[in-house]
């Protein structure tokens, strides 16, 4: 399991329900990062809006792992094209 599906795991049960998730369709249409980046923002101004909650937190969390994700398997598609292109 790649660290994307892994990350996905952790999501609301709700988004888990069909075989294509909505944010896997922002991530093939090139939109994942500036949609988790502005979920992230989203979330944290509801905390100055409404104080800290701790289900903000949480999905400010998973948003950020997610993109840790998302940055951590496109290098390491990067990293072996690459070192294909060597042999």
């Amino acid at each position: 399991m790649n660290n994307w599906d892994r990350a996905k795991t952790q999501g609301s049960a709700h988004y888990r329900a069909g075989d294509t998730q909505p944010i896997d369709l922002y991530r093939e249409a090139g939109a994942f990062t500036p949609f988790a980046l502005c979920s992230i923002i989203k979330y944290a101004y509801r905390c100055l809006v409404r104080g800290v909650q701790d289900s903000d937190l949480v999905k400010i969390r998973h948003y950020a792992g997610l993109l840790r994700a998302d940055r951590m398997d496109t290098e390491a598609i990067a990293t072996n094209q690459f070192q294909g292109a060597k042999e």
